[in-house]
């Protein structure tokens, strides 16, 4: 079936939103957020011609019509004091059914943009003005950053040792020279075995047969 329908110029005082006024036309469920809307009221700022290119589509109901595909295009044009707007005026005799499926696929975005052509080959400025979005940016982690960055060559005092997965690693972190001094007393980590070349020396890197000795000795002694 081919619905037939007539270009006309209608006052926008006789256009009406889709409120769900007709039977069988659910109201329109299109919203844009306040950000995406202005990107859109100043698309059609910058480029008025499109709204001859891409008219309302409206169905007409006594003197009035309904618009079935723009109602948010025509919110924007009452907005920024537009008189009259192009549609398309559908046949009168168009199922309703006919209506909901404009409404539903007039509001669908079919395919994807490929992202990587659009930041390398597109002005992003442009686009954004145009109403693209884009993911928003990663926060800066300075922390994991410096992390990252740090090779064996660079790394600082204590080395970690690289255990089997079937082993845990424990992390004990002080920001206090007092606690620190304290942990070292309490696990002899003055004596402690080195992971690197077995000698007895002072060490920050333990490992936990050394500490479960350490503390069964503490516990022993007191």
């Amino acid at each position: 079936m081919t619905t037939e329908f007539d270009f006309k110029t209608i006052q926008i005082s006789l256009l009406d939103f889709n409120n769900g006024q007709l039977d069988g036309l659910p109201k329109n469920p299109r919203f844009f957020r306040d950000y995406r809307y202005d990107a859109m009221k100043k698309s059609i700022e910058d480029s008025p011609e499109m709204l001859n290119l891409r008219e309302l589509i409206v169905y007409p109901v006594g003197e009035r019509y309904i618009v079935v595909c723009g109602n948010l295009r025509l919110r924007a044009c009452k907005e920024l004091g537009y008189k009259e707007l192009p549609c398309k005026v559908l046949n009168p005799e168009t199922p309703v059914k006919k209506l909901r499926e404009y409404a539903t696929k007039d509001n669908v975005s079919f395919g994807e943009n490929d992202m990587d052509v659009m930041m390398n080959d597109w002005d992003k400025s442009e686009l954004q003005d145009w109403g693209i979005e884009f993911a928003p940016e990663p926060e800066k982690d300075e922390f994991k950053e410096r992390f990252e960055a740090i090779t064996d060559e660079t790394a600082v005092y204590p080395l970690i040792p690289k255990y089997d997965e079937k082993y845990e690693l424990f992390i004990i972190m002080s920001a206090s020279e007092v606690d620190s001094n304290w942990l070292r007393e309490a696990l002899d980590m003055q004596h402690m075995q080195s992971y690197k070349t077995g000698k007895v020396s002072k060490s920050n890197v333990v490992d936990i047969k050394d500490v479960r000795h350490a503390i069964e000795n503490r516990n022993t002694k007191s």
